[in-house]
């Protein structure tokens, strides 16, 4: 049984119906949006958004995007979204939701050409489409749903065994946003003979489709970042490259480091940052050993994206998104009942609730506190710990009933 799977016939719409709707709850959420940035102080519009069209101002005026303070992004991304300059402002709320709804028809045909009914196919892609946290995302005018397409698109290329196109599509993810670098190790494994059951050596001992993957990779990486370096040169390596890799991030955020941040903002010291590191390095590594098999990338890279997000030094609500694009992906193969379901949902959402009233409090209202708000923290990074590992033991237990089924027959 797949995650919370139903008999019902609720969801008998066709994909296309469901993403009409899909984009037509997001046009009036930004709609919504454009009214209350108008009356309210609190806004519903993302301050990343006015750091993109500023930057996309920059391009259009003949400058550098990295002109404008906080910019630290591929410079690609203010070309897009230079239409916000030149035609309006709200261009790139409807591309990021454009972009939102092919996330879910992608979802869609990745689970078709693995053989899951349409039925369940389409229950999948609307855990994503009618997501409200993904939503909200979107029309608030953060651009992570282009990188959770792109990591729809390589799953797609790495199902049809495309491994050229694979690459590509990776190395202008790892341009775009860097995290996906974790993927690497997991997807060059998948190109092995049965990797389930190969030595580590043959693991990783190179062959064809391996070399191809690898070569398209680094050459996308590399053209796109060529190509930023020649137009903006140190000023984007320093941006978009080196500033992620001394980020001290000293504002409250879901990590369970910030409190120590905040109180090490002088001098953090470095054996800190390696301590924090480890961990995190770690259970990405062996996360990606484990299910490396082109069955299960999907379950690899969101275990991985789930990991790296739960230890990382600052986690945003957008981090969440990384992740939850891949849940639906795994969704079908996790032994879970409905009440389980709605247990882990109400546990995660929960958690994040308890830690947005200090947050409130701290940021809106100036009242200290700074503690309450790193033990919700520490509350929140052992709940997600505890969900991942739940999901680890449903996949675990449906993965050895499908190698029983194998054997049987």
């Amino acid at each position: 049984m797949g995650l919370g799977t139903k008999r019902s016939g609720e969801f008998s719409f066709g994909i296309k119906t469901h993403i009409y709707f899909g984009f037509f709850i997001r046009f009036a959420l930004i709609m919504y949006g454009e009214h209350h940035d108008k009356t309210h102080a609190l806004k519903y519009t993302d301050v990343d958004y006015h750091v993109f069209t500023d930057a996309a101002r920059e391009v259009v005026q003949g400058g550098s995007p990295f002109n404008r303070h906080t910019y630290r992004y591929t410079p690609f991304l203010a070309f897009l979204l230079v239409p916000n300059v030149k035609y309006h402002f709200l261009f790139g709320k409807f591309l990021f939701s454009l972009t939102d709804c092919l996330c879910s028809k992608i979802i869609y045909d990745i689970l078709i050409y693995e053989g899951h009914s349409k039925k369940r196919s389409i229950m999948s892609a609307l855990m994503w489409l009618y997501n409200p946290l993904v939503i909200g995302i979107s029309t608030r005018g953060s651009a992570d749903s282009i990188a959770a397409a792109l990591i729809l698109i390589l799953l797609y290329f790495l199902k049809i065994r495309l491994p050229v196109l694979s690459g590509i599509t990776l190395g202008i993810a790892i341009h775009f946003k860097l995290y996906p670098i974790i993927y690497i190790l997991p997807i060059y494994i998948s190109f092995t003979a049965r990797p389930e059951i190969s030595s580590v050596m043959k693991k990783f001992s190179p062959n064809l489709n391996k070399i191809r993957f690898l070569i398209g990779t680094f050459s996308s990486f590399i053209v796109f970042t060529g190509i930023a370096y020649v137009l903006y040169e140190d000023q984007y390596i320093d941006e978009s490259f080196l500033y992620h890799f001394s980020r001290v991030d000293i504002k409250h955020n879901f990590s369970v480091y910030f409190y120590l941040l905040y109180l090490c903002a002088e001098n953090f010291p470095t054996y800190l940052s390696v301590a924090a590191f480890v961990p995190q390095a770690t259970l990405m590594f062996v996360l990606g050993l484990k299910y490396s098999s082109n069955r299960d990338l999907a379950f690899a890279m969101f275990t991985q994206t789930a990991a790296f997000v739960t230890f990382n030094k600052v986690v945003t609500s957008q981090y969440f998104v990384w992740y939850l694009v891949l849940l639906p992906l795994v969704s079908t193969r996790l032994n879970f009942s409905l009440r389980k379901t709605l247990f882990l949902l109400t546990l995660w959402l929960g958690a994040q609730a308890s830690w947005l009233l200090p947050a409130y409090l701290l940021e809106f209202h100036a009242v200290n506190t700074f503690v309450p708000l790193w033990l919700e923290s520490i509350a929140f990074f052992c709940c997600n710990t505890g969900i991942l590992m739940a999901f680890i033991s449903g996949y675990t237990k449906s993965l050895t009933a499908y190698h029983q089924t194998r054997k049987i027959r």
